[in-house]
């Protein structure tokens, strides 16, 4: 028992850095529910917030119209995130039944700027990534009009995984490395305000990275302040070594 616990004690929790729930937004300011001390700024952005789709038991999704979204940047790399140890994203998308090429979100690596949007097609792709390894239209997954769903993205190194809800639906090895700042999280990218149809809720920046259990529970879920690594693997190897120190004792 003493040899359990020590080796479930030594897991590495994943720390919320950023959290932003739309549902309490006022005209004003944007509330971080994280850890991180680098700046969120309030920008114009053209993400069509509405106050009356209500998805999750924990609150509605948005409170203001026609822009205001969010800009965490830092020229010297965002506090508390890095390529060498990993990083993860999360955010409840939305597309409106007139689907068109809008961004939801992005994030800037060094001076490349990768963007997370909807197609005429209905799916979300990352677009302008080609400098950094991350092909032109790179599929994310298909979205039905008028449902929500969870993104997950995750970076560590040169590697890349996306999942819908929970699974995962493509793996990326990029050109990006363990010294890439990343200096730029926005919510609806570079474009100029529209009403776009494109929603955005529930952004959570953690450092480390997730797997689809933790991304799985996001998306129904409010952002806890550490997500533990899912105990199942661990606990098979626990299991397998108290049978082995039982079958000892049995000897």
């Amino acid at each position: 028992m003493v040899a359990a616990t020590f080796l479930a004690s030594n897991a590495d929790a994943s720390t919320l850095l950023y959290g932003l729930d739309f549902n309490d937004l006022n005209e004003q300011n944007l509330t971080n529910l994280g850890s991180g001390t680098t700046a969120i700024g309030r920008t114009n952005g053209y993400i069509n917030w509405s106050g009356d789709d209500l998805p999750l038991a924990d609150g509605g999704y948005a409170h203001r119209v026609n822009g205001g979204t969010f800009n965490i940047s830092s020229s010297s790399g965002i506090d508390g995130i890095n390529l060498s140890t990993g990083f993860s994203v999360g955010l409840h998308l939305k597309n409106g039944n007139n689907p068109v090429w809008q961004n939801a979100l992005s994030i800037t690596f060094g001076t490349t700027t990768i963007r997370v949007e909807m197609t005429s097609s209905n799916q979300w792709v990352i677009y302008n990534g080609a400098d950094i390894g991350i092909p032109q239209g790179t599929l994310l997954f298909q979205a039905d009009p008028g449902n929500w769903d969870y993104l997950g993205l995750t970076f560590q190194g040169d590697k890349m995984n996306v999942y819908k809800n929970g699974q995962l639906t493509n793996s990326i090895t990029t050109g990006l490395s363990d010294s890439t700042l990343v200096t730029g999280i926005r919510g609806g990218g570079e474009h100029a305000a529209t009403n776009s149809q494109v929603y955005i809720d529930n952004v959570a920046v953690y450092d480390g990275v997730l797997n689809g259990n933790d991304f799985a529970y996001l998306s129904q879920h409010a952002m806890p302040a550490e997500l533990v690594p899912e105990p199942a693997s661990a606990s098979l190897s626990l299991l397998g070594l108290a049978s082995l120190l039982m079958r000892r004792r049995r000897k």
